[in-house]
């Protein structure tokens, strides 16, 4: 049983090497280009120019005139033809001619026609148009909320470990006041009594 399968799409005609609307006007407009800077360097700009030889050879200066507007143009047509070969630019615009001619058919039979703008809810239009904007909003948000959630960690990081520091010194402190309770208790009363007569005289000592 043979399956019957629906024809492939035909492929787009090759783009014609031949310049195309397009083509053909910018060519036209760069040709009008070079007339208009031909006609500035006239003879008689280009003379003002070469005061001395024009007034003893103008015949010279003429034929030297001609040859340079001559060579002018000729290089400017070259170095354009060439940026329209290197860049393929007649190609290109023929393609954009195709694709123009090809969306008009298109428009003509209707085809490609979504839902019309305006039969669409008010909420689905401005949805669409905030959605980008709200995008971006929503990525700087958790872009943020990443950011503090980081500097949350590390301060109570740090809060732990300041804890753990306080409680070590806490227990330092509580055996410093139980060694020095143990040495008060280890003191007999005479010495207790001498240390209160030294520090008596110590007193008055500082007193006079």
């Amino acid at each position: 049983m043979t399956t019957s399968r629906s024809p492939s799409p035909l492929p787009p005609p090759p783009t014609p090497s031949h310049p195309g609307p397009r083509a053909t006007a910018l060519q036209k407009l760069y040709t009008d280009a070079i007339t208009h800077i031909l006609k500035t360097t006239s003879y008689a700009n280009f003379s003002s120019c070469y005061p001395t030889p024009s007034t003893a050879v103008p015949t010279s200066m003429a034929a030297l005139h001609t040859q340079f507007t001559s060579k002018l143009a000729e290089y400017m047509r070259r170095e354009f033809e060439n940026i329209l070969v290197d860049r393929n630019v007649v190609q290109s615009l023929n393609e954009l001619d195709r694709l123009i001619e090809d969306a008009k058919r298109r428009k003509a039979k209707g085809e490609g026609e979504g839902v019309p703008p305006h039969t669409l809810p008010a909420k689905t239009l401005y949805i669409s148009h905030l959605a980008p904007r709200l995008k971006g909003y929503d990525a700087e948000i958790k872009a943020r909320q990443d950011e503090l959630a980081g500097e949350n960690q590390e301060l109570i990081a740090r809060v732990m470990q300041q804890r753990k520091d306080i409680q070590k010194l806490m227990e330092g402190l509580e055996g410093v006041v139980e060694d020095l309770n143990g040495s008060v208790k280890a003191l007999v009363p005479e010495e207790v009594e001498g240390l209160r007569e030294g520090n008596r005289e110590v007193d008055e000592v500082m007193r006079d």
